[in-house]
């Protein structure tokens, strides 16, 4: 049952990333002559892909904590696996932050670069201020940013320190960052959704192998008025991983 489950999933995703990708295409080449006029319908379609995603995979989200978040807020949270997208995108009209290598990723590569995607290379340190500037402009735009500070995933035993450049961007833009906690309750240890000490192909045949995953995400206050990213990001940090902890220790 858990092959053909497998098997099934892929067919729909597939498909899914197939139909979103066109859309995504079909809206750059309408729009090519002003990527800030298409944004918002981006967001949209970003949105509705990460809701897809999770109905295929069965992952079930509990939303809890503050139901407000401004337009143009910088949002952090705890990284723990390939879910997380899913479970974020689908929660917050936004746009993600991620790591360089998944824009040179065969299929990959075009879909994220259709989300507008910002990415950034941990190997070119001297990029740091133009992916900041991309924050910047979309968070000015009021235009949600997703950032996992983190920087990598973990087990989900803690909450690694956050890195705390690209809270820059809030501190320039005077938005507020929201902190979000990302719960999974699949009883596993580490759960499911962690992709850890396991290559990426392992880490995907197991979530298309689990019939249902349940995900709690809290929405914590946020932070604003900081003008020092690192207070920022030692602030949220704290705010994410008091709560964390004492969640799991339950």
């Amino acid at each position: 049952m858990g092959y053909l489950l497998t098997v099934i999933r892929i067919i729909g995703i597939v498909l899914t990333y197939i139909i979103f990708g066109l859309m995504g295409l079909g809206l750059f080449l309408i729009f090519f002559s002003s990527r800030e006029s298409h944004y918002r319908s981006i967001v949209f379609f970003t949105r509705l892909w990460a809701q897809c995603s999770c109905f295929l995979l069965n992952i079930k989200i509990r939303r809890t904590g503050s139901d407000e978040i401004s337009s143009g807020s910088l949002i952090v949270a705890n990284h723990v696996g390939t879910p997380d997208i899913f479970v974020m995108g689908s929660s917050f009209p936004a746009f993600f932050v991620s790591k360089a290598e998944i824009g040179r990723w065969p299929f990959m590569s075009w879909l994220t670069r259709l989300g507008a995607t910002i990415f950034v290379d941990r190997n070119r340190k001297q990029q740091v201020r133009a992916t900041i500037n991309q924050i910047c402009h979309r968070m000015n735009a009021q235009c949600s940013v997703i950032l996992f500070p983190e920087a990598q995933a973990t087990d989900g035993t803690d909450i690694l320190p956050f890195k705390s450049s690209h809270f820059e961007a809030a501190v320039q833009t005077g938005q507020p960052v929201v902190p979000v906690i990302i719960r999974y309750h699949d009883k596993n240890f580490p759960s499911i959704a962690c992709w850890y000490n396991i290559n990426f192909l392992t880490h995907i045949f197991r979530l298309l192998k689990y019939p249902r995953l349940d995900v709690t995400v809290e929405v914590l206050p946020s932070f604003s008025g900081e003008s020092d990213r690192r207070i920022l990001a030692r602030n949220c940090h704290e705010a994410i991983r008091e709560k964390y902890l004492a969640s799991i220790d339950k």
